[in-house]
Order: C-alpha cells, then sequence, then structure tokens
C-alpha cells in the first residue's frame, strides 16, 4: 500500500474501510500525535472498549504480548485495537523480530494493529531492521509519514484551527505568527489560544506583537541575520536579549552557525550557477519550512567573498570549541565572537 503523508489521512480515513496495520512516524510530533487521535476517532471500537482496546509500551512489552493482543477475537464489536509505542525493531533480539515478521504477515481484519513512534527515530534504511519493518508494513498496511509541513501547510493548520476556535485569523497575519514565533505547531496553536482568549475572536497584527514572545530560534537567526547584514546596534540588542532570557549560548551559537551554514551553501550554489531550490533538493528535507530563509541567503551571499565566509565559519568553529571546553563566561565569548564578525566584515570593505 503507499506511503502517505498527515494531509492525506483524512481522504484515507473516509474510505471507510482501515489498514491492518499502521506506522506512524516522522519528525514533525503534533502531527504524529493527531494522526493517532484521528485514527482512534474513526476506529476505536465504540462499545466495551475495555475488552476491545489494548495499547503497549513498545519499550516493555514483548512480541508475544503484542500477537497476542492482534489475535484475540473481539468482542461484541468488529474489531480490536491495538497501539504500540515506540517499539524499535533495531533494539528487539533476532527471535523476537522473526516473531513481528510472523505476525505483520498473517494480520486480519478484527485487529487494527498501530505502531505509534512517541519520538523521532534515526532514519531507516532498507538494510536494517527499522528499514525492514518500515516496508514490512508498508506492503501490508499504510505507513503515515508526518514530515514537517511548509510555512503554507502550517499557516493552514493554523488558520484551520482558529476557525474551530471560532476565532478569525488572516492568512497574512497567521504567516506572521509563524514567522514571529517558529514552526513548532504546538507552540503555535497554544499562543493562538491564548491570542483568541485576549482578542475576544478577532485576532490582528498588533495583538500577536504585543502577546507573543518571539522564538528563540526566531531571535537567534534575527541575531545571525542582522551580523550577515551589517546591522551592528541590532545584532547587540538581539543578544543581549537572548541573556536576558537566559538563553544557553551554545543553543544560540548552533542557531546563528545553521544561518551561516546556508549563506556558504548558497555562494558555492551561485558559483556553479544553482538556485536555492536546487539546493533544497540536495539537503532533502534539511530545508521543509525553511525555503524562504534560504532565498534570503542566496541574496545576501553576493556580498561577501568566500574568503570571508570561510573566515566567518572557522571563527564560529573556534567559539563553539571554547563553549564546550572553557570555564570562560558563555556572554562574554559570545560578545567577543560578534566583535570579531563584524570586523572581518569590515576589513573585507
Amino acid at each position: 500500500m503507499p506511503e502517505i503523508n498527515y494531509n492525506s489521512l483524512q481522504s484515507d480515513i473516509d474510505t471507510g474501510k482501515p489498514s491492518p496495520v499502521y506506522l506512524i512516524c516522522g519528525d514533525d510530533g503534533y502531527l504524529r500525535r493527531r494522526s493517532l487521535e484521528m485514527l482512534k476517532q474513526k476506529y476505536m471500537p465504540a462499545f466495551m472498549p475495555e475488552f476491545n482496546f489494548v495499547e503497549f509500551d513498545g519499550s516493555r512489552c514483548t512480541v508475544d504480548q503484542i500477537a497476542a493482543a492482534v489475535e484475540t477475537l473481539p468482542m461484541m464489536a468488529e474489531r480490536r485495537m491495538v497501539i504500540v509505542k515506540d517499539l524499535d525493531a533495531a533494539d528487539i533480539n533476532s527471535a523476537q523480530y522473526r516473531k513481528l515478521e510472523t505476525l505483520l504477515n498473517s494480520l486480519y481484519d478484527t485487529c487494527v494493529l498501530i505502531f505509534f513512534n512517541v519520538s523521532v527515530k534515526s532514519p531507516a534504511n532498507g538494510s536494517d531492521r527499522r528499514g525492514a519493518m518500515r516496508a514490512l508494513i508498508k506492503k501490508h498496511g499504510t505507513v503515515i509519514n508526518c514530515k514537517t509541513p511548509s510555512p503554507s501547510e502550517i499557516v493552514d493548520i493554523i488558520t484551520a484551527s482558529a476557525q474551530e476556535m471560532n476565532a478569525a485569523i488572516s492568512r497574512a497575519d497567521a504567516a506572521y505568527l509563524v514567522e514571529r514565533c517558529g514552526n513548532d505547531i504546538t507552540n503555535l496553536l497554544s499562543e493562538l489560544a491564548k491570542l483568541n482568549s485576549l482578542c475576544g475572536g478577532k485576532i490582528t497584527r498588533a495583538a500577536i506583537d504585543d502577546n507573543t514572545t518571539q522564538s528563540i530560534d526566531v531571535k537567534a537567526y534575527m541575531l545571525a541575520s542582522n551580523v550577515i547584514q551589517g546591522k551592528r546596534r541590532e545584532a547587540f540588542v538581539i543578544m543581549e536579549e537572548l541573556f536576558e532570557e537566559r538563553t544557553e549560548p551554545v543553543a544560540v551559537l548552533a542557531i546563528m552557525s545553521g544561518a551561516f551554514i546556508d549563506l556558504y551553501r548558497a555562494k558555492i550554489a551561485s558559483a556553479e550557477r544553482k538556485t536555492a531550490d536546487d539546493v533544497a533538493e540536495i539537503f532533502g528535507g534539511e530545508y521543509n519550512g525553511r525555503e524562504k530563509r534560504l532565498s534570503f541567503s542566496f541574496r545576501d551571499s553576493r556580498r561577501y567573498s568566500v574568503e570571508l565566509l570561510r573566515g566567518w565559519s572557522t571563527l564560529l568553529s573556534e567559539t563553539d570549541a571554547q563553549l564546550k571546553s572553557s570555564s570562560v563566561d558563555g556572554k562574554i565569548l559570545l560578545e567577543k565572537m560578534l566583535v570579531g564578525l563584524f570586523v572581518m566584515a569590515e576589513r573585507q570593505r
């Protein structure tokens, strides 16, 4: 059966016939949880759920226990539901894995078996057990891959959630909320609920500015962006705000480094006559939801030489090593690095 994404799940459910087995995976936690709730709402036995529903912790249960639950006939219901959370095929022994293969190859329509990844597992390839298990589930059932949604898809989720709250927010303001608060959907929906409560149903741009806090990711990225654009004062203001919020210097540097890596990639790609779309394709899902920022990197990369970008990267790397090994205050190290980044840019001019 085909692998689907979250956006296709409702259409799949509307067919009315469940797959015998599902794997809910992917890097977006909100979409994984939402997918599980949608399947439970549709296929959870309404009658005597205490006899027809079982949930296992995959890190503690055995495959024998799962198989026994799946093979038990439903009691006065069309089917049972069995949910297994965070079963890692890489962690079970060979005998148990063979039993898992046997189970997945002999499923009936009297049970809906759902493997749900609470946390994100490392990427699976076709040669390991995770990859093999995924391929087997795809063969007999449905894999729901909850990838990081694009900015447009996040805006769709925000506007749809606003309607469910009987609130009104324009697509432009929903997009602004994402830019300001980051793309973590759980956090965005929490901010949306807060705004709805404060605004009485009509959410405006001014209300977003007055009642939400920029995410650390956004602030740290803006810090890097101000350095790249030569905005010294603005950069130090943001740096001070991050310190006042007790943000870990290592976290700030990690996000800043990502912005400079984007800039360097854009510079090299431009020299090879490649576009932002080309870079996004080369690095796969790394730029999902960050396409706009990547286009800004292509714009800004024209201003600086490859030598300067390499110098900046070296300074960032050296600061990272100092933060992780030195007893010097991280605030001092970051401020010293910031000055160094601006000095390098001045020398180029």
